[in-house]
């Protein structure tokens, strides 16, 4: 376990992925994600992901999923994917998730800070990237802030790619932002 600002992180193993898959549902979701900024209730009902989608990214050779705790509590705060597109010379991050109740407090731009910073020296990439709705410009302006651009390129929200949520609105897309990481 690496250490930092009060928190360690470890790459999840499957034993974690039911503790993942809570973590991301309650920031995103529901009452409990009322607590931080990033939830989605205004768009989207339902859940984000469930154990099985979070399982198989745990287990696919191309993905990792870095977790974070307290350094002292060993209680998960957070987490993040990372899916090396070699071919492409890019890692794209999703799956990002801080404990509602900690958000604002400077935990995800570390988590999204070790994570870039381990596609970097891990998969030797020239690109971060990641697809992000249209409809949170706040999220948008979080990433711009860490030096993402926004790409031009937007979809439509793949609703058939989320089983387990229903959309609110009809209109959302997303769209794709990069962050050069090689000078």
């Amino acid at each position: 376990m690496s250490e930092s600002k009060n928190l360690v992180y470890r790459i999840a193993t499957e034993t974690d992925a039911e503790s993942i898959t809570t973590l991301i549902n309650s920031s995103y979701f529901g009452e409990e994600s009322n607590q931080g900024w990033t939830n989605e209730n205004e768009i989207i009902t339902g859940k984000r992901t469930n154990v099985t989608n979070v399982l198989n990214m745990i287990i696919d050779h191309n993905t990792i999923f870095l977790i974070f705790f307290g350094e002292t509590d060993q209680v998960l705060k957070g987490c993040i994917s990372l899916v090396n597109k070699s071919e492409l010379k890019s890692a794209y991050l999703g799956m990002f998730a801080v404990r509602p109740d900690l958000q604002a407090r400077g935990y995800g731009k570390f988590i999204l800070s070790i994570a870039e910073n381990y596609a970097i020296r891990n998969w030797n990439v020239d690109y971060i990237k990641l697809r992000v709705v249209i409809q949170r410009p706040e999220l948008i302006a979080f990433y711009v802030r860490r030096g993402y651009i926004d790409t031009g390129f937007k979809e439509p929200f793949p609703i058939q790619e989320v089983k387990t949520a229903t959309l609110l609105r009809f209109d959302l897309q997303l769209v794709t932002m990069s962050k050069c990481v090689r000078k």
